[in-house]
C-alpha cells in the first residue's frame, strides 16, 4: 500500500494537480486525495500545501521528494528484473503422445529420469489412439508421438525407430492345448479379435489390424487394456487380443490367459514402433529430445 501511495505522491508532484494526477493513476479524485492523506498520516508530516490555487510542497514534502523518487524507481527496476528473470527461468514443457497399450512402465521410467536429470525442459505423457495422436501432432497440440509405424509416408513427419516388438496373441487358457507354444493367425479364423480404440477411430484401427494380421474375422472394439482382457476371458465366444511383446498387458490376468507368439503364413509377426515429430518444427530441441528418448529406450 505504501508503494502505491508514494507513486500517487510523485504523480501529484509531476502533474501539479490532484485532479490530473488522479486521471493518470486511473482513480477518482476523492480516492486519490485519501491516499495522499494516508501517506501523510503514515509519515507523520504534511507533504502538500492545500487550500490555495497554486500547487506546492511543504518543506517536509521537498525533503521527501528525492528519496521517494529513488525508492519508487529502485522498486520498479527490481520488479522488472524479477519479471525478466522469471520469464528466462520458465522451463519449457513438451508433450509426448503415446499409443495406448505401449510399454507404459519402461517409457515412464525413461521420462521420469530425463525430467530428474535436466532443468532445460519438462516432459509430459498423454495416451490415445494412433489416429487421434497423429491429428494432435499435426495440429501442434502435442510435440511428439510414440506409436506403430503404419507406413503412411507422411512427408511432413520425421521419425526414428524405438524398437521392433514381436506380436503375441492373448487368449484364454481354456481355448488352446497346454503344449501349444505358437499360434498361426489361420487357427483364429473363427475367433473374435479384440482391439483397443475410441469410437471415432475404430474403423481405422480395425483396418490396421486386419492388414497387419491378415485377419478377416470379426472385431470387437473396447476402450482400454483391462476391459479388453476381461472381454477375452469372459467371452463365451472364442476371442483373442493381439498384444506386442513390449506391452504391459503381458503382466495382467496371467492366471487366466496365455500369451503366445503369433505367426502368419509361418512368419512371426512384428510391430515397428517409432517416435514421430513434425518435420516443419522450428524448435530444434524437439528432434534432440526425440533422439535422446530413442537412445534411452533402447538402452533401458
Amino acid at each position: 500500500m505504501l508503494l502505491r501511495q508514494m507513486k500517487f505522491f510523485l504523480a501529484a508532484v509531476y502533474c501539479k494537480s490532484f485532479s490530473e494526477a488522479a486521471k493518470q493513476c486511473y482513480v477518482s479524485q476523492p480516492l486519490f486525495s485519501l491516499q495522499i492523506q494516508q501517506l501523510e498520516k503514515e509519515l507523520g508530516v504534511k507533504l502538500i500545501n492545500r487550500g490555495n490555487c497554486n500547487f506546492s510542497l511543504t518543506p517536509a514534502g521537498e525533503n521527501f521528494l528525492k528519496p521517494c523518487e529513488r525508492i519508487v524507481g529502485d522498486i520498479q527496476n527490481l520488479l522488472q528484473n524479477m519479471q525478466h528473470f522469471a520469464e528466462k527461468s520458465q522451463i519449457p514443457h513438451y508433450t509426448i503422445g503415446c499409443k495406448t497399450g505401449y510399454n507404459v512402465c519402461r517409457l515412464l521410467n525413461v521420462i521420469n529420469n530425463m525430467n530428474k536429470n535436466t532443468e532445460m525442459y519438462h516432459l509430459e505423457i498423454i495416451y490415445g489412439d494412433h489416429e487421434q495422436l497423429m491429428l494432435m501432432l499435426k495440429n501442434k497440440e502435442i510435440d511428439m508421438v510414440i506409436s506403430e509405424d503404419r507406413k503412411t509416408n507422411d512427408k511432413h513427419l520425421q521419425s526414428e525407430i524405438i524398437e521392433i516388438a514381436d506380436l503375441y496373441t492373448c487368449i484364454p487358457t481354456t481355448t488352446i492345448p497346454k503344449d501349444k507354444s505358437v499360434l498361426d493367425i489361420s487357427e483364429l479364423a473363427y475367433h473374435t479379435c479384440v482391439i483397443i480404440s475410441d469410437r471415432a477411430h475404430a474403423s481405422q484401427e480395425i483396418n490396421y489390424y486386419r492388414n497387419l494380421l491378415n485377419f478377416y474375422g470379426d472385431f470387437f472394439v473396447v476402450r482400454d487394456v483391462p476391459t479388453a482382457l476381461t472381454k477375452v476371458i469372459d467371452d463365451q465366444k472364442k476371442s483373442f487380443m493381439p498384444v506386442p511383446s513390449n506391452s504391459d498387458a503381458l503382466f495382467y490376468f496371467q492366471n487366466f490367459t496365455r500369451f503366445l507368439p503369433l505367426r502368419a503364413e509361418k512368419e512371426y509377426l512384428e510391430i515397428t514402433y517409432k517416435i514421430f515429430w513434425s518435420k516443419n518444427e522450428s524448435n530444434p530441441k524437439i528432434a534432440s529430445i526425440a533422439n535422446h528418448i530413442v537412445s534411452l529406450m533402447q538402452d533401458h
